[in-house]
Order: C-alpha cells, then sequence, then structure tokens
C-alpha cells in the first residue's frame, strides 16, 4: 500500500463519530453554573449517579462529579463533554453532587499519527477557533466549523517524526470531504495526548491549525511546568 492510501485509511477511521459530535447541539441552560470539559465515567448502579471526571487547569487535583438520580444512556464511559452544571454540595475528598442542566458531546479521540514525510498532506480545512485549552492530558478545542450534514474528519495527529524531540507538533486534520458547506456550527473535540504528554523528552506540545478567526496565529505551544 502506498504512503498516501496508507494516510487515507487513517483518516478514514473516526469519520462516522465527527459527523454526530460536530453537526448536532444540544441545549443549553444559563445562570449560576459551571462550564467544564469533563469525561464521563459511566452509571454507578450503587449510588445510582452518573459519574464525572473533572481535570482542572494547570494541573490541580482531579475532581470527580456524581449527578444523583440521573442516567445519560445515549453516553459511553470514556466520552469527554461539556458539562453544564450546578454544583450542590462539595464533600472533603474534593467530589461534588451536581444538577446537570446541558451536556454537549465533544468530538473524543487519542492522538494519532503520521509518518513525518507525508505531513504536508494532512488535510486542514478552515475552522473558526473560539478557544483551544489544556486539562490533563487533554487538548480541548471549541470552534465553530462549516455545517455539512455529512461526514467529515476531525482530529489531531502527531508528526512521527518529532515523537521523541522536546517539541511535538501536531496538527488539527480536518476534512469536510468535498461536502457543499451551508453555515457555521459549533463544535468541540478533546484529544488525549498521552502518549507524547508523559514522556520525559517532551518539552512543549504545538498544535498547528488552519484558523480564520486569527490567521496569522498558525500554532499554539502547551508547555509542560
Amino acid at each position: 500500500m502506498k504512503m498516501k492510501e496508507s494516510l487515507l485509511v487513517l483518516l478514514l477511521l473516526v469519520v462516522a463519530t465527527v459527523t454526530l459530535s460536530c453537526d448536532k447541539e444540544e441545549y443549553y441552560e444559563y445562570g449560576d453554573s459551571r462550564y467544564d470539559m469533563v469525561t464521563y465515567l459511566g452509571y454507578n448502579t450503587g449510588l445510582d449517579a452518573s459519574v464525572f471526571k473533572y481535570l482542572p487547569p494547570e494541573d490541580l487535583p482531579t475532581k470527580t462529579l456524581y449527578d444523583i438520580g440521573t442516567e445519560f444512556e445515549r453516553l459511553t464511559a470514556g466520552d469527554r463533554v461539556l458539562l453544564n452544571y450546578e454544583p450542590i454540595d462539595t464533600f472533603a475528598d474534593g467530589s461534588v453532587d451536581i444538577a446537570t442542566k446541558g451536556i454537549v458531546q465533544a468530538i473524543t479521540d487519542s492522538l494519532r499519527y503520521v509518518d513525518g514525510r507525508l505531513v504536508e498532506t494532512v488535510p486542514m480545512d478552515s475552522i473558526k477557533l473560539n478557544s483551544i485549552w489544556r486539562t490533563g492530558d487533554y487538548i480541548n478545542i471549541y470552534s465553530r466549523v462549516k455545517f455539512t450534514n455529512k461526514s467529515r474528519m476531525f482530529y489531531l495527529v502527531m508528526d512521527e517524526s518529532t515523537w521523541h524531540e522536546d517539541t511535538v507538533h501536531c496538527y488539527l486534520a480536518h476534512n469536510m470531504m468535498g461536502q457543499t458547506a451551508y453555515f457555521w456550527r459549533r463544535c468541540y473535540g478533546s484529544f488525549c495526548i498521552k502518549a507524547v504528554w508523559n514522556l520525559p523528552s517532551c518539552k512543549v506540545v504545538r498544535v498547528h491549525l488552519n484558523d480564520l478567526n486569527y490567521p496569522e496565529k498558525k500554532y499554539y505551544d502547551f508547555n509542560k511546568q
């Protein structure tokens, strides 16, 4: 199999999930509440609660969130979601009972890689970036993308040739597959970078993207403390 064909096979692996996450929006409620990107851990039958893990910025201690009496059947353990919630009680161990007001499911994926000789072939259709931030070993991206109502590619790939360098180069791979685009819509992605972030050699994770809001800003650096 040729290298370009191998790249295409790699890119096609997550097409189906991206359709769900980019092209549907869930409800929000505003008021006295928080918005955090969290990991859904599953439904604990013993506690009668849906359980979430919150990784705060700046590598602060992890918090466990419990929504008592609520089950989210469409979620799978490991899903990353933007959670709109109101804290109810905070306990000595740092866990928090919450009331969920809204959920937006994010594109959830682990960092993928591409042969360094093929980096220039990675598709990078434009986005409108709202924010990009790190929590723990996840890079989170909130942006707007053109709505197509079709499958697309949207994930984070690493230049394999930089894997063990002090600066690891990653690219937001985005391909609308040539589909007709209509209007801009919210899209959330959360990508686990543990494979590089935990390496002693890694000092910086650099994320390259094609952003129409700030076209002069070609990449964002995430530095280890």
